[in-house]
């Protein structure tokens, strides 16, 4: 009997569209405060404050969605949020003061987003790939690369023509006219979600070929937030947030305040979030022959030398090679986080725990894109911000080596 292709994959190419749309979305925040600013006299601190609010948001409804992932499935996760992250983001396209982008952005598209973003798919993943998880979830997060090299540039044209607003009401739309039918088509929990998809021997190799490990304890959720290791995991993760929301929502302006055009600007944005799929397929593969913490240490390496460059020279060469080499490593944490939480603690909570991470992840984002912004405002440059990152760079190459890899240890029972 020919055998059928394994169901895994198709969920695995669901997951990378979605998070071409998520990514794009997502990190386009950035080529909105120069048009902001000129039609509302806002200036950066208080743009960039509702992205802190969005991150904010996002972080604690990422600890919500993980729930609803592992109680409803995927399904019903991915198709509510799109739907969600359309109406902010055409709100928004219609907004006329501050506190209405607070809501429209700030609340409602980040409730959406963190139901289709990283953490709910690298959850998703790791119940159809439980070997080579950390590799699977970077082919799955190299469409969040793709949706900025497409995305971001793409929506940077539709404002030069349309405007931002349009370009905006646009980029909402197209978010549920493509997920929500990939969601409600393709997109299943796990294997035994595939009925009638599969045959009885077909989903027992599907079962196998997605793998089990029993050795690993399932810990209570509160008992692993308050250990040591999660709590090393969530430092490091933390400073990784920091340092990527200053960068994504603090380059374009930076860079138009050095004489890139709008366009040129967002380009470069794009090319160098298209530049993070050769980082993070990079850092996942070697986490698969070298454990978790070691490139995840490796990660911070490229961050610091990028930061460097621009306190030698802010011309345009070095700001070229500053954003390319951040963009290098702007992904390559994602898939680490699932497939950390995989090895240490199984897979029982494995979307409550990878969205944990990821709202520590966004908190120290939301900081960090706040932080770029008021510096800006105070001192006239980024400067000072740079530096920090340098010294949150060689903090985080500590934290990482400080990881913990062996398992938890499985309390031992007595025997009746």
């Amino acid at each position: 009997m020919e055998r059928k292709l394994f169901y895994g994959w198709y969920v695995l190419a669901a997951s990378f569209l979605i998070l071409v749309l998520e990514g794009g979305v997502r990190f386009s925040f950035g080529i909105l405060i120069s048009p902001l600013a000129s039609e509302f006299s806002w200036n950066r601190g208080a743009i960039t404050l509702v992205f802190t609010a969005n991150m904010i948001v996002f972080g604690f409804s990422q600890l919500l969605a993980g729930r609803l992932l592992d109680r409803f499935g995927p399904r019903v996760v991915f198709s509510t949020s799109a739907l969600i992250v359309t109406i902010g983001m055409i709100l928004t396209a219609q907004m006329s003061s501050l506190l209405e982008f607070h809501l429209y952005y700030g609340v409602i598209t980040a409730v959406g987003v963190s139901g289709i973003t990283v953490g709910v798919v690298s959850s998703t993943l790791s119940g159809w790939f439980r070997s080579m998880r950390g590799f699977v979830s970077g082919v799955a997060i190299s469409g969040t690369a793709l949706g900025q090299f497409l995305i971001i540039p793409g929506i940077a044209f539709l404002m030069g023509r349309f405007g931002w607003r349009m370009a905006w009401g646009i980029a909402g739309f197209f978010v549920s006219l493509v997920i929500v039918p990939i969601a409600l088509l393709v997109l299943r929990k796990d294997p035994s979600e595939t009925g009638p998809h599969l045959s009885r021997s077909a989903g027992e190799r599907a079962l196998r070929e997605a793998g089990s490990d029993p050795d690993v304890p399932q810990l209570g959720v509160s008992r692993i937030l308050r250990s040591r290791n999660f709590i090393v995991i969530g430092l490091t993760y933390f400073i990784c947030g920091f340092q990527d929301f200053l960068y994504v929502t603090q380059l374009i302006p930076f860079a138009l305040d050095r004489g890139f055009s709008n366009q040129e600007a967002s380009n470069l944005q794009g090319l160098a979030g298209f530049l993070s799929i050769a980082g993070l397929l990079f850092f996942s593969f070697l986490s698969e022959k070298l454990g978790r913490k070691i490139p995840l240490s490796l990660t911070f390496v490229p961050r610091f030398l990028s930061f460097a460059l621009l306190f030698y020279s802010s011309e345009k060469p070095f700001i070229y090679a500053y954003a390319l080499l951040f963009g290098f490593t702007l992904m390559a944490s994602a898939p680490l986080a699932s497939a950390i939480v995989g090895d240490l603690y199984g897979f029982k909570n494995i979307g409550t725990l990878t969205g944990a991470i990821f709202w520590i992840h966004h908190l120290g984002g939301s900081l960090g894109a706040y932080a770029g912004g008021l510096v800006y405002d105070l001192m006239g440059s980024y400067r000072l911000a740079f530096a920090f990152v340098l010294f949150l760079a060689v903090m985080a190459v500590l934290t990482s080596i400080l990881i913990l890899e062996k398992r938890s240890p499985v309390p031992k029972s007595g025997v009746g």
